[in-house]
Formats: C-alpha cells, sequence, structure tokens
C-alpha cells in the first residue's frame, strides 16, 4: 500500500498518535470554550429573564397606577358635575326666590 516507488512513506505510529493527541487536545479546548460561551450564555439568560420579569412588575404597577389615576379623575369629573347641577339647581331656587319676592312686592 505504502509503496516508495510513488514518494509515499508509511507513517510512523508516533505521528499518527501525536497528531490525534493533538487533534484530540484541540477539540477539548474547542469543547471547554464552547461549554464556558453557553454558561456565560445560560447567565446572560438568567439576567435578561431576571430584567424582564422586573420590567413586566414596573409595567403592570404603571398600569395599576394610571388605572387608579383614571378612576380617581372620573370620581372627580362627577363630583365636579354633581356640583354644576347643585349650583344651577340653586340658581334657579334663587330667581324663583326673587322673582316671588317682586311679585309679594307688587
Amino acid at each position: 500500500m505504502y509503496d516508495n516507488e510513488y514518494g509515499l512513506s508509511r507513517p510512523t505510529s508516533l505521528t499518527i498518535s501525536s497528531t490525534t493527541e493533538h487533534v484530540i487536545k484541540q477539540q477539548q479546548k474547542r469543547l471547554d470554550n464552547c461549554q464556558k460561551a453557553l454558561e456565560e450564555a445560560e447567565k446572560l439568560s438568567n439576567i435578561l429573564d431576571l430584567e424582564f420579569a422586573e420590567l413586566q412588575l414596573k409595567l403592570q404597577e404603571s398600569q395599576d397606577t394610571i388605572s387608579t389615576i383614571q378612576r380617581d379623575k372620573d370620581a372627580l369629573d362627577k363630583e365636579i358635575e354633581k356640583q354644576q347641577q347643585e349650583k344651577e339647581v340653586r340658581k334657579l331656587l334663587l330667581d324663583d326666590m326673587a322673582r316671588e319676592k317682586r311679585k309679594s312686592d307688587d
């Protein structure tokens, strides 16, 4: 198979062994780097999940605050409307009383 006629020499087992060892070490380094990158990505993912949950909580609190403010505004608007109506009723009552007094004075 390995014939010197074609310029091929049979590789030694030492070369195969050290090359294989080198390849295995390189692959192990790559695997270690991938594992480290995966761990860092998982940590970052967990941090982002916590930040996202915190933002969701803040959003919910803001929405609750907006709802409370809107309810308060609606209640104030109703109170203002009620006071406006009472003011109009008092004015009409005062106008009626003034007319009756003028009639009685005549």
